[in-house]
C-alpha cells in the first residue's frame, strides 16, 4: 500500500524485486478501448477469477505482454550482394 495525497494506492512489487513504477506515472494516463461484447466478457471473467478489477487485469495483461516481446534489432538478416533472374 500506498498513500498518494489523500489516496490509498495499492502497488504491485515483483518477485524479481523491481519496484513501483514512479508516482507520476501510476494510473495517470487515460484511454477508450472499444472490444467486441464477447471479448468483454471474456476479461471481465478473467478477471474475476484472479479477484481483480477489469482495469487492473487489462494493466498487468499489457504490461506482461509488452515485457515479454523484444524488439526486432534492425539490421539482422539482412541479404546483401547480386541476384540473377
Amino acid at each position: 500500500m500506498r498513500i498518494a495525497g489523500r489516496d490509498l494506492q495499492l502497488v504491485l512489487v515483483r518477485e524479481d524485486g523491481t519496484g513501483p513504477e514512479p508516482v507520476d506515472e501510476a494510473f495517470s494516463a487515460r484511454i477508450t478501448l472499444r472490444l467486441p461484447e464477447s471479448l468483454k466478457q471474456r476479461v471481465e471473467s478473467a478477471a474475476a477469477r484472479e479477484g481483480a478489477s477489469v482495469n487492473t487485469w487489462l494493466v498487468q495483461a499489457l504490461q506482461r505482454s509488452v515485457e515479454s516481446h523484444r524488439p526486432m534489432s534492425v539490421g539482422r538478416n539482412r541479404l546483401t550482394g547480386y541476384g540473377r533472374s
